[in-house]
């Protein structure tokens, strides 16, 4: 764990951080506790992708079910249950019946 105290912020200034940033995301310590961490700002957006592609795998149905696509003939304020019964077929189309 790649570890730095505020105090050494405060005696050494950002130099100290910016050494620690090299080697990977720095864990800051303020009396003995963790208080944050500083990630570069490429890990940062790695991290923000990764969550999204996360969060989009893990879609509910009805999510899925109100999620309005462009080229659909039925539009999220359209939707009515002919139009679910559509997006239902369409989300549902290649999965086998168990």
């Amino acid at each position: 764990m790649n570890i730095v105290t505020v105090a050494d912020i405060k005696r050494s200034g950002f130099s100290v951080l910016e050494i620690a940033l090299a080697k990977g995301p720095v864990h800051l310590m303020k009396r003995n506790r963790a208080s944050a961490v500083v990630l570069r700002p490429e890990d940062y957006d790695r991290l923000l992708l990764a969550q999204r592609a996360n969060t989009v795998a893990r879609s509910s149905a009805l999510d899925l079910l109100l999620q309005p696509e462009a080229d659909s003939a039925v539009t999220a304020t359209a939707l009515d249950a002919a139009g679910l019964r559509v997006r239902l077929a369409e989300l549902n189309d290649g999965w086998s019946d168990r």
